[in-house]
């Protein structure tokens, strides 16, 4: 077992199916479906159950993709603390992200800075998408991890790190809870949505002044936990990325649709002033905030596919 099968493997679990994870990669499809036989072979199991649609993960596949993410991660960080002395670089990074991202990106980057460079001060700041990149233009964060950054905030630097889909949540199970659900069919339902100023509301009402629709916005915060506790007491539904639901998604309380013609996504990167010196410091997050965030996709902590740069 080798960790380009390994990389291999994760990129199948992200995509579902062989052949969008052969486009991901960049090889043949039928050299990655030996890749993945000789897997399987190896550890004497079947991690895929093959359909028509794609394929989908059997319970040793869910074990190993938890498993292999961590390792993946684990080597990607080796390799940054070799490149540097981690004992040798020291200062404080302040790090933006957004509030629905935070949580899952902080449990896992901060031991992981903690460990391999103990004299680096990580404070991470939960922003909404605005807010994120403001601290960022005002220096008041030396990197962010934020949406549409291509398009809002054009002078900044960036590396584009992974892409996430818009979904229809509810707690209600309908009977095609697996299936995907039109953008007006989901507009129509009774909505809780962010303000008008936040960029997933102005993505929803794009998409819904595009196809002629409107959105049935029933109650509006700026709070995603607002958002979370109306979807879960079933007050209303919305249409958001699922990252923020995922536990509760995996524990059944909550439902998930994917939202189709048309669908919807938002690209999230990591963010710096070209102008601004980067320490080393704030150097060393960056690769390693890259680094765990590739991981968390593949471990499917973060909802999304990875973004090849």
């Amino acid at each position: 077992m080798r960790p380009r099968q390994l990389y291999q493997f994760l990129s199948v679990c992200r995509q579902g199916s062989m052949t969008a994870a052969s486009r991901e990669l960049g090889i043949a499809q039928p050299a990655l479906s030996k890749q993945i036989l000789q897997l399987e072979h190896e550890l004497q199991v079947p991690l895929f159950e093959r359909h028509s649609r794609g394929v989908t993960l059997t319970k040793a596949g869910e074990k190993l993709r938890t498993e292999a993410a961590e390792l993946i991660r684990r080597i990607e960080a080796i390799k940054a603390s070799v490149q540097h002395s981690g004992d040798d670089i020291a200062g404080s990074v302040k790090l933006a992200v957004i509030s629905s991202l935070a949580p899952a990106l902080a449990v896992g980057l901060y031991p992981r800075i903690e460990q391999a460079y103990p004299n680096v001060a990580l404070h991470i700041g939960d922003y909404s998408s605005e807010m994120a990149g403001a601290a960022l233009v005002r220096e008041e964060a030396d990197l962010a991890v934020i949406p549409n950054a291509a398009t809002d905030l054009p002078q900044v630097q960036s590396v584009p790190l992974f892409e996430e889909s818009f979904h229809f949540v509810s707690r209600a199970q309908p009977a095609e809870w697996s299936t995907p659900i039109s953008f007006s069919e989901a507009a129509a339902q009774p909505l809780v949505l962010p303000f008008h100023s936040h960029d997933l509301r102005r993505r929803l009402e794009d998409t819904a002044r595009g196809i002629g629709v409107s959105l049935n916005a029933k109650y509006e915060t700026g709070s995603i936990n607002v958002i979370g506790a109306l979807v879960e007491q079933g007050i209303a539904s919305s249409i958001v990325p699922t990252t923020y639901w995922l536990d509760r998604i995996a524990a059944g309380k909550l439902w998930e649709r994917p939202v189709i013609e048309p669908t919807i996504s938002r690209v999230h990167s990591l963010c710096w002033l070209p102008e601004r010196v980067l320490s080393e410091a704030a150097q060393v997050v960056r690769e390693m905030t890259i680094v765990e965030v590739q991981a968390l996709v593949s471990g499917g902590k973060l909802s999304g596919s990875l973004v090849r740069n």
